[in-house]
């Protein structure tokens, strides 16, 4: 039972992790924020961001910005939860009038060495 518990779950997320993201035509679409911080709240260092696949139909922003980092309450870091922290952040904006689907993949490396690539299916209405 444990296991199917367990396959349940993770087909769950896999499909989740596929899911669209919706927005408006011509309305800023925040896609990602990624971080990197002690225990102290303290920025642990700079995570490059960048667009590896950009998209067909809009245009992705990145910049530095604070933002509220999402810890799980178990991490150490979970009081960083309640204050802006050092980050960076990507945003999507359509063409003016586009409709349809779109889609950014997104390269983020960080502090420690650690890079994830992440894609985002987009639909635009």
């Amino acid at each position: 039972m444990r296991i199917v518990l367990t396959c349940l779950g993770l087909l769950l997320s896999v499909v989740s992790a596929q899911a669209d993201k919706v927005v408006a035509s011509g309305k800023p679409l925040m896609l990602y924020e990624a971080y990197s911080t002690n225990p102290d709240c303290s920025s642990a260092g700079n995570v490059v961001l960048r667009v590896a696949q950009s998209p067909e139909h809009g245009r992705v922003s990145i910049r530095q910005i604070g933002v509220f980092p999402r810890f799980p309450e178990a991490n150490p870091r979970s009081a960083c939860n309640r204050r802006r922290v050092p980050g960076v952040q990507a945003t999507y904006v359509s063409q003016r009038g586009y409709l349809g689907p779109d889609y950014v993949v997104l390269e983020a490396l960080f502090p420690a060495g650690r890079g994830v690539r992440i894609r985002f299916p987009i639909r635009v209405m």
